[in-house]
C-alpha cells in the first residue's frame, strides 16, 4: 500500500532568492501558499538576498540546497563549481541596461560613462562590449539599486530589470531609454532554479518533487496574479505595492513565454549558445562543455525510503 507524503514529516530545505521578496518569486510563494511544497513532503524556507552579499555562496556552502540564479551560472560552472539548473524559468532574461538622457534626449557616449551594475550580471558586460562599450573605458560604480543616483546625475547608466524599472522611472522627472540585449541579437536564460551536484547525488527525489511543486506554483501564480499580489503584499507588507506587484506580473508574462514553451524546459542548445557568447568575451574556457549543467529527470524513486516525496514507486 502506498503511504502519502503527509504520513511522513516534511523535510526542511531552503531556497535562496536572488532578490528581496517581490512578484520575481511569485511561483515559489504560491507553491507554499497553495500546499504544493507539503503535498511533496517538503517544508520551503525562501531566504531573501541581501544587498552586497553573494546568494550562490549560500548554496555552494550548504546554508540553503536551492536557489534562483541566471546564466551566470555556466560562469561558476566553468570554474568548478558543481551548479546544476533544475528548470530555466523565465525564457528570456529580464536584466536591462539603463541609460540616461540629456535635455537634447542624448545619452552621455559610453567611453568614460560611470556604470552601475549590479552582482552576476555577466550578460550585461557580453552586451556591452556588443555594444562597443569597452569596459576598461568605464568608470564601474558599485550599484547602489537607488534609481536616483541616475535621475539625479551620479551615475550616466545602470543595470535594472524590465520588469520594473518602468513602473519606477516613470514617476520620476528623468529622461531615458532601457537597452534589451534580446534587440541586439542576446538573448539570454533569465530566472533559473538550481541545485548542486551534491544534493542531487545524495536527494535526487527531493529535488525532483521540489522541482515539480516549484512548477505548479508557477502555473498557479501567473493564472492568479491578483491573488499572488496580495498575498505577497500580506506576507511582505514593507516591500512593493499592489501596484507595482501587478506592474510586474504584467511585464514577466512574456519572459515565461507560456504557453508557447513548456514550462521550466531548458534548450541544450540555448544554453550551448549562451556559453559560446560567454567564451567569444573570454568569461568561460573554449573547451567548455555543459556536460551535467542540465537537470535530467530520474526514474520513479525506489521504495521506501523516497516516497515522502511524490507517494509514488518504480
Amino acid at each position: 500500500m502506498l503511504s502519502t507524503a503527509a504520513a511522513v514529516a516534511a523535510e526542511k530545505v531552503t531556497v535562496q532568492l536572488k532578490w528581496q521578496h517581490q512578484f520575481q518569486f511569485a511561483g515559489f510563494y504560491a507553491a507554499q501558499d497553495q500546499g504544493y511544497y507539503r503535498d511533496a513532503g517538503l517544508e520551503v524556507t525562501l531566504a531573501e538576498a541581501q544587498p552586497g552579499g553573494d546568494p550562490l555562496q549560500n548554496v555552494l556552502q550548504g546554508r540553503a540546497q536551492y536557489g534562483v540564479g541566471n546564466s551566470s551560472l555556466l560562469l561558476a560552472r566553468g570554474i568548478g563549481q558543481p551548479v546544476v539548473v533544475l528548470a530555466s524559468i523565465f525564457q528570456h532574461s529580464a536584466a536591462n541596461l539603463l541609460r540616461r538622457l540629456d535635455a537634447s534626449g542624448k545619452p552621455r557616449p559610453w567611453t568614460g560613462s560611470r556604470v552601475m551594475l549590479a552582482p552576476n550580471n555577466e550578460e550585461l558586460i557580453v552586451f556591452l562590449q556588443r555594444l562597443g562599450a569597452r569596459t576598461d573605458s568605464l568608470y564601474q560604480i558599485r550599484h547602489s539599486f537607488n534609481y536616483d543616483d541616475l535621475s539625479e546625475g551620479r551615475v550616466d547608466a545602470m543595470s535594472v530589470y524590465l520588469t520594473e524599472a518602468p513602473y519606477v522611472l516613470d514617476r520620476l522627472n528623468v529622461r531615458y531609454e532601457l537597452l534589451s540585449p534580446r534587440q541586439y541579437g542576446l538573448d539570454f536564460y533569465g530566472d533559473v532554479l538550481y541545485t548542486t551536484e551534491s544534493e542531487l547525488r545524495e536527494h535526487p527525489a527531493r529535488a525532483q518533487a521540489l522541482r515539480e511543486a516549484t512548477l505548479r506554483g508557477w502555473q498557479y501564480a501567473m493564472a492568479h496574479p491578483a491573488e499572488i499580489a496580495d498575498l505577497i503584499r500580506a506576507r511582505y507588507p514593507d516591500r512593493h505595492s499592489r501596484e507595482h506587484l501587478m506592474f510586474e506580473a504584467q511585464r514577466m508574462a512574456p519572459l515565461l513565454e507560456q504557453p508557447l514553451i513548456e514550462l521550466g524546459y531548458s534548450n541544450p542548445g540555448r544554453w550551448r549558445a549562451i556559453a559560446q557568447a560567454y567564451q567569444q568575451h573570454g568569461m568561460l574556457p573554449a573547451g567548455f562543455s555543459i556536460d551535467g549543467f542540465l537537470y535530467q529527470p530520474p526514474p520513479w524513486p525506489a521504495c521506501p525510503e523516497d516516497r515522502r516525496y511524490s507517494g509514488r514507486c518504480a
